[in-house]
C-alpha cells in the first residue's frame, strides 16, 4: 500500500488536535505539548482532555474525547501505556483517524508491551486508524506552527524532512538544526513504528511541495524490499540521507561460511541502501551537511572543485579532504587563469588552491569567485575564509551570494571559526549557501551531492525478478536434506544440484573406497584435488583435508594420507571418503556467495576467493534481484574483479560476462530456494574471455523458512 501526503495530512496539518493525557502541572509531558501549539502559532483547535481538569494554559479541557467539538482530526496520548487501548477505542468512535502515540511501554519493554502494541494496532485496523509511534515524541510542522512533542524549540520553516527512529535523538537534532538555523519542512519520531514506518513518510515525502530533501536517522528497517521498492521510486527527484546506527556486527550469531562471516547487518543495509539510491550519511554532522548542501542548491555535475581561500593551511586540508572523498583539484585552464589576473592582479597565488592571502576584501572574493563559477575548468566552487581584521565575513557572504545569483554551479562555503563568523554564517543561510565549520565537512557534503546527482541522472531501477522454474527441481533435494535433518551440505550434495541448474562444475567423484578415487583418476586427465568427505568439517583445509596438484599415479596413496591427517588434528569427525576432482586450468580466484538478511532477504557477496578471503575482505554486496549491470559493477567495485576486468602485469583479463552470469545464477537460486541461509562457492576459477568459469568447491547451510518467521 503507498501512503500519500493526502493521507499524512491529519498528522503534519490538523485542523484540531486533541491531547489525550494534558496536564495543568508545568513539567509535565502534557503541559509542554500543549505549550509548544500555543507558543508556536498553530492556528488550529486545541482539545486538552483530562477529567480533572476545567482549564489548561486558557483552554478548555474536556473529560473525555468524544464529548470535543469539531474540528477535531488528529489525537496526541501521553497516557499509560494500559490505558491506551481504551483511548484508541474512544478515538476511533469519535471518528479521528489520526493517533500520535507518546507513551512508553510496549514492544520495547518486554513480553506484555507486545502483546499491548498488537492490541493497539489491531483497534487502529478496525477504525481504519493510523498510528505514529507508540513509544515516539509527535511530529511537528515548522510551517503552521504544529509541534506536537514535547520538544521546547522548533525550527525554521524549510526544505529538510526529517525522521527518526530515536526520539530522544530527533529532539537534540531538531535543537541542533534551529541553532544552526537550518530549515526543517517536517519532522517525525517514528518509535516503535507499529502502524506508519520510515517507508510510509518516504513515499509521503516524496511528492511533498514543501519537501526537497528527506533525512532519516535508521536503526532498522520494518519491511526490507518494500523500503527498497519506495526508495528507488523516491530518490531519483528527492534526495534521501539516511543515517544508520547499529550496524556493527557486535554481539552478532555465530556464522559458519565465509560469506556470513563477511556478510553481516551492515553490509546488507549498505547494499540496500546503495541499490534504492539513497546516500548514506556516516554522521550526525555529514547528515545535516549533506542536507544543507542539496536543499540549498543544485548539485555539481562533476567532481572537478575549485578552492577559493584566504589562508593556505585549510586549503591543504580542504585539498585532502576532497581527494579523499572522491573530488579533484584540477589547475586552472588558460582562459580562466587571464580572467583571475585581470580580476585579482598578479599578487595572488593563482593555482588551485586559489590562495587570495589574509587581507582578501568580499569584492576580491565576488571577482574571483565569478570568474570561477564561469570556468568550464570546474563544477564547484568551494569558498573558504578565516576571519581576520581585515575582513567583513558578513560581506563576504553578501559577495559570494551575488557571485553565486547567475551562476549555474552550486558555490559552498567554509567559514572556520566561531565568535567572528557568526553573523557571516547565518547570512549565508539566508542566501541559501550551504555553509560549514571544517573542509572536512564540506567536502563530504559535496561528495554525497555528487552521488545523489549521478542518482538524479541515472535512477535504480526496479528488476524483474528472474525466471525461477529451471530451479523447482532442486526442491525435492531440498526437503530431503531437511527432513534427514541435514542441514549442512558440502559438494558431494551441492555438486549434482548445481550441474541441475548448468552451473558450470570440475568433473568430480565421491569416492567412498579407495578403488574409486583410483578409477575416476585412470578415467580423467590430471592433476587432480583430494579433499576429505566429512558432515562436520566447513573449512576443510584447516584441518589438512585438502590435497592439490596430484597425479594420477598418487591418488591411491594420499587417498588414506589425508584422512590420517585430519583424524590427527580432529580425532573426533566423521569422515566419509575423499571427494576427487579434477584441477580446472589456472586462472583467477574468486567467491561468490550469499547470505540470506533477515531485513532485505537473499544478500550476494563477490570477492577474492581462495583460503584468505576473510582476512583479505575484498568484497562487494547486493540484495537480490538486481540487473547485469548491477552484477557487473560488483565485480568492479573488488580488486579482485578489477584484475578479472582489465588484467594485471602478465595477467590477461578473465571472462567478466561468464562471471556476472555465475553472479546471477547463484542470486536466482537464493531466491527459487527460500531455506537456503548460507551458500558459497569459492573458489570459482575466471578463466580467459571466452572460455567461461569453474567451480572447485561449494558449501552451504540449509534453515526450514518457517524458522525465520
Amino acid at each position: 500500500m503507498t501512503t500519500t501526503m493526502k493521507s499524512l495530512e491529519p498528522f503534519f496539518a490538523p485542523q484540531g488536535v486533541a491531547i489525550i493525557g494534558a496536564s495543568a502541572r508545568p513539567g509535565k509531558l502534557g503541559y509542554g505539548v500543549i505549550q509548544n501549539l500555543i507558543r508556536n502559532g498553530y492556528q488550529g483547535a486545541i482539545y486538552p482532555i483530562n477529567p480533572k481538569a476545567k482549564e489548561i494554559l486558557g483552554l478548555r479541557a474536556y473529560a473525555d474525547v468524544t464529548h470535543t467539538p469539531d474540528p477535531v482530526d488528529l489525537a496526541v496520548m501521553i497516557i499509560p501505556a494500559r490505558a491506551v487501548p481504551e483511548a484508541l477505542q474512544a478515538c476511533g468512535r469519535r471518528g479521528i483517524r489520526a493517533v500520535a502515540i507518546l507513551s512508553g511501554g510496549f514492544a520495547e519493554a518486554g513480553e506484555e508491551g507486545v502483546a499491548l502494541q498488537q492490541e493497539i494496532i489491531a483497534i487502529a485496523r478496525s477504525f481504519d486508524m493510523r498510528l505514529v509511534g507508540p513509544n515516539g515524541v509527535g511530529v511537528l510542522n515548522p510551517h503552521s506552527g504544529l509541534n506536537t512533542t514535547f520538544i521546547e524549540q522548533i525550527p525554521e520553516p524549510g526544505n529538510i524532512a526529517f525522521l527518526s527512529q530515536s526520539g530522544a535523538l530527533g529532539g537534540a537534532l531538531i535543537d541542533l538544526a534551529k541553532g544552526q538555523h537550518i530549515g526543517i519542512s517536517y519532522f517525525a519520531s517514528l518509535g516503535n513504528a507499529a502502524d506508519l514506518t520510515e517507508t510510509d513518510f518516504i513515499q509521503a515525502l516524496g511528492h511533498d511541495p514543501h519537501t526537497r530533501v528527506i533525512t532519516a536517522y535508521i536503526e532498522s528497517v520494518h519491511d526490507g524490499p518494500r523500503f527498497m521498492e519506495a526508495a528507488r521510486q523516491v530518490a531519483p527527484h528527492t534526495p534521501i540521507i539516511a543515517l544508520k546506527a547499529g550496524g556493527t556486527q557486535a554481539g552478532a550469531r555465530a556464522v559458519s561460511s565465509h560469506t556470513a562471516s563477511l556478510g553481516g547487518s551492515e553490509e546488507a543495509y549498505a547494499a540496500a541502501l546503495k541499490q534504492s539510491g539513497v546516500i548514506r550519511a556516516r554522521s550526525i554532522q555529514e547528515l545535516f551537511d549533506t542536507a544543507i548542501a542539496l536543499a540549498y542548491r543544485l548539485p555539481p555535475r562533476g567532481p572537478r572543485v575549485a578552492v577559493l581561500t584566504n589562508a593556505g593551511g585549510p586549503a591543504a586540508v580542504a585539498a585532502d579532504a576532497l581527494a579523499r572523498s572522491g573530488l579533484q583539484m584540477p589547475e586552472p585552464d588558460e582562459a580562466t587563469l587571464a580572467a583571475l589576473r585581470q580580476a585579482l592582479g598578479d599578487a595572488p597565488q593563482l593555482l588551485n588552491p586559489f590562495d587570495m592571502l589574509g587581507a582578501a576584501s568580499s569584492p576580491e572574493y565576488e571577482a574571483a569567485a565569478k570568474v570561477l563559477l564561469q570556468s568550464d575548468a570546474y563544477d564547484a566552487l568551494l569558498a573558504i575564509l578565516v576571519p581576520n581584521t581585515a575582513n567583513d565575513p558578513v560581506g563576504v557572504a553578501d559577495a559570494l551570494a551575488r557571485a553565486a545569483a547567475a551562476a549555474e554551479k552550486p558555490i559552498y562555503a567554509c567559514f572556520m571559526g566561531d565568535v567572528s563568523i557568526r553573523d557571516g554564517r547565518r547570512r549565508l543561510h539566508q542566501h541559501r549557501i550551504p555553509v560549514y565549520d571544517f573542509p572536512e565537512n564540506a567536502a563530504w557534503a559535496m561528495a554525497n551531492a555528487l552521488r545523489w546527482h549521478w542518482v538524479h541522472e541515472s535512477p535504480p531501477v526496479a528488476v524483474t525478478p528472474p525466471d525461477l522454474a529451471a530451479y523447482e527441481a532442486l526442491r525435492p533435494a531440498i526437503r530431503t536434506f531437511l527432513e534427514e535433518e541435514q542441514p549442512i551440505l558440502a559438494e558431494a550434495e551441492l555438486y549434482p544440484l548445481l550441474e541441475t541448474i548448468g552451473v558450470p562444475v570440475a568433473p568430480w567423484q565421491a569416492a567412498y573406497t579407495k578403488s574409486e578415487a583410483v578409477a575416476f583418476a585412470n578415467q580423467h586427465s590430471g592433476p587432480f584435488a583430494l579433499k576429505i568427505l566429512s558432515p562436520d568439517l566447513m573449512h576443510k583445509s584447516d584441518f589438512g583435508g585438502v590435497a592439490l596438484n596430484v597425479s594420477a599415479e598418487d591418488v591411491g596413496k594420499l587417498y588414506w594420507e589425508v584422512q590420517a591427517r585430519v583424524r590427527r588434528r580432529a580425532p573426533k569427525v566423521g569422515l566419509q571418503g575423499i571427494l576427487v576432482q579434477q584441477m580446472a586450468p589456472p586462472g583467477a580466484e574468486v567467491i561468490v556467495g550469499v547470505r540470506r538478511d533477515p531485513t532485505f532477504g537473499p544478500m550476494v557477496m563477490f570477492g577474492g576467493g581462495g583460503v584468505y578471503v576473510e582476512a583479505l575482505r575484498d568484497v562487494s554486496f547486493r540484495i537480490a534481484p538486481f540487473s547485469d549491470e548491477e552484477a557487473q559493477r560488483m565485480i568492479s567495485e573488488t580488486v579482485a574483479g578489477r584484475m578479472i576486468m582489465f588484467g594485471a602485469r602478465g595477467q590477461r583479463p578473465g571472462d567478466v560476462q561468464a562471471l556476472a552470469s555465475l553472479i546471477q545464477r547463484v542470486a536466482a537460486l537464493a531466491l527459487a530456494i527460500p531455506e537456503l541461509e548460507e551458500f558459497e562457492l569459492n573458489p570459482v576459477i575466471v578463466h580467459a574471455p571466452g572460455q567461461g568459469v569453474t567451480v572447485v568447491d561449494a558449501r552451504a547451510i540449509l534453515r526450514p523458512a518457517t524458522d525465520r518467521a
